[in-house]
């Protein structure tokens, strides 16, 4: 099952409430060309009313009553997502023609590989925990991209962007460069795994760390 986030829920929230006020603005239109047509059937004038203010009255609670749902709703998810805001682990994320490189700041713990027809680079963190990326590149724009994340920052050469993400559970995402970029940018793929926290010390040991961060 993929990994579904806050945002991933905020963003079916959001489109399902859009899709309903769509739905309702074009029934309304609807209703009021079929009124109006009826009306010429009749032989009746169209309305002189230059006014409906329980109508206009209702329209404005209703757009204010949506506004502060959707406001809350982003706050509420956003809390969700990142529910430390204390020292977050913090990976520099590098990306480079053709591939990717991981540093653990802090720990002298490097993940790099080759990519395009080699081992793929993994990014491992820790699930439930804060991690800051920050993310660069050595010579082109690259764009580190995780579809099934809803996660995507662009990579560019003397800049660092950088991003927080929490990581709820366990799991495997396969990662992509989304911009163009070379030769081989389309085998500049990488993994995204989220372990315990148990294992990530693990991790970090096997790797030459001190097993915290």
């Amino acid at each position: 099952m993929p990994f579904q986030s806050a945002f991933h829920q905020l963003f079916t929230q959001d489109a399902t409430i859009a899709a309903a006020v769509f739905l309702l603005v074009v029934m309304a239109m609807i209703g009021a060309f079929l009124l109006s047509r009826r009306r010429r059937k009749r032989g009746q004038d169209p309305s002189r009313r230059d006014k409906a203010d329980r109508l206009e009255t209702g329209y404005v609670l209703a757009l204010a009553g949506i506004v502060g749902f959707l406001v809350y709703s982003s706050f509420a998810a956003n809390a969700r997502e990142f529910p430390d805001p204390h020292a977050p682990l913090r990976v520099q994320v590098t990306g480079y023609q053709w591939c990717w490189r991981f540093h653990y700041q802090g720990q002298p713990v490097t993940v790099d590989a080759q990519c395009n027809g080699g081992p793929l680079p993994t990014l491992v963190l820790p699930a439930g925990r804060p991690v800051e990326l920050d993310v660069t590149s050595v010579d082109v724009v690259h764009a580190f991209w995780v579809p099934d994340l809803r996660f995507k920052m662009n990579a560019y050469p003397g800049h660092v962007n950088s991003f927080t993400l929490t990581l709820t559970h366990p799991g495997r995402w396969i990662g992509r460069c989304a911009q163009l970029c070379g030769l081989y940018h389309y085998g500049m793929d990488f993994y995204v795994q989220a372990v315990s926290p148990a294992a990530f010390d693990r991790f970090l040991r096997s790797h030459g760390g001190t097993g915290t961060s």
